[in-house]
């Protein structure tokens, strides 16, 4: 895992605080967006897409998961949120110390729909039900976590202006869908997702108000 760095695109600065950057639900970040267009999060499966996907899952097998994958470690680069804006309305500089802290994060998060369930109990997230071996012979996804970071350092917000920080970053996404069989008579169907988070960074910009 990259160490999450700071980026400043154009010098500001704001008011003395300390800001988490951790994994939030990649499913509520502000933006998302694939390098290759036609890729969609499992969220944005429509009813048309399941009933065409679940047909490359339909040959029944004795017992086991059948799963098909719709998009394999597939690029993004996502905004998490806005961590905090400031607007100097004045006629003076405002000179500010930030801190941001980071804390040890695994940034791997799943998702799950349909009958297929995610197991959220202890530290190591995975699917129940057993497909979740199937689909890691089939894509690549491991815990990843990044260590605790501590950035200090001084920004001014001048007269008339706005300073904003984000979140930003790339990762990767594996999605599908997926059936269970036993005894050739389908037991279980649904969607399957993980997004791992690659690079996490900050981004601090400045405009006009």
């Amino acid at each position: 895992m990259k160490k999450i760095f700071l980026l400043f695109t154009l010098l500001g600065i704001f008011i003395c605080t300390n800001i988490v950057v951790k994994a939030e639900d990649y499913q509520n970040y502000q933006e998302i967006v694939f390098d290759d267009s036609d890729a969609k999060l499992l969220k944005d499966f429509s009813s048309k897409d399941y009933k065409t996907l679940y047909k490359k899952v339909a040959k029944r097998k004795f017992s086991g998961w059948n799963i098909y994958v719709v998009n394999k470690n597939e690029p993004v680069e996502f905004v998490s949120e806005t961590k905090i804006k400031i607007y100097n309305n004045g006629y003076t500089p405002i000179k500010q110390d930030i801190k941001l802290k980071t804390k040890e994060e695994t940034n791997l998060q799943l998702s799950a729909s349909g009958s297929i369930k995610v197991d959220l109990s202890g530290n190591i997230k995975k699917f129940k039900g057993g497909i979740d071996a199937n689909i890691k012979a089939s894509v690549s996804y491991s815990k990843l976590t990044t260590n605790e970071e501590t950035y200090e350092f001084e920004i001014i917000v001048d007269p008339m202006t706005y300073v904003k920080i984000l979140t930003r970053g790339t990762g990767e996404i594996n999605n599908g869908v997926g059936k269970s069989y036993f005894f050739w008579i389908t037991t279980k169907s649904g969607g399957w997702e993980i997004f791992t988070i690659k690079t996490e960074y900050y981004e601090i910009f400045k405009e006009r108000i």
